[in-house]
């Protein structure tokens, strides 16, 4: 698995913070792999554990949040090959606003369904998937 430095991990979990928290305020159970509280965590998928599993009637999202380090990774792109096969889910790929064009260029070149959601984490907002 790639390792992300110190600013990139703070940078991943902020992520996934303004993630969680747009989810839950849009109505999702949300369960989430690295932030804390009493959310739990994501089942795994073929040994695999999504960062956020979001939960709203029967629509139900996993979320990979990737940082620049990462987002091309073989690691990422077993996950996004795990998670797409899972029937019933919708994937996406959530990156900093900085890093979508790898993250364009990686649904191209593997040729996989999955979302990709710009995060703008200073402003604590999200983008529209695309």
């Amino acid at each position: 698995m790639a390792k992300r430095d110190q600013i990139e991990e703070l940078m991943h979990f902020l992520l996934a913070n303004v993630l969680v928290n747009s989810l839950e305020k849009d109505g999702f159970e949300v369960k989430a792999d690295h932030v804390g509280g009493l959310r739990g965590s994501p089942a795994p998928i073929e040994g695999l554990v999504p960062d956020i599993e979001a939960v709203k009637e029967d629509e139900v999202r996993l979320i990979e949040v990737e940082t620049s380090s990462t987002v091309g990774t073989e690691d990422t792109r077993r996950q996004i090959i795990a998670f797409t096969g899972k029937p019933g889910v919708k994937v996406y790929l959530a990156v900093p606003y900085d890093c979508l064009d790898e993250a364009r260029n990686l649904r191209e070149e593997m040729g996989v369904d999955f979302a990709i959601i710009p995060c703008y984490p200073y402003v604590n907002s999200i983008g529209t998937p695309e």
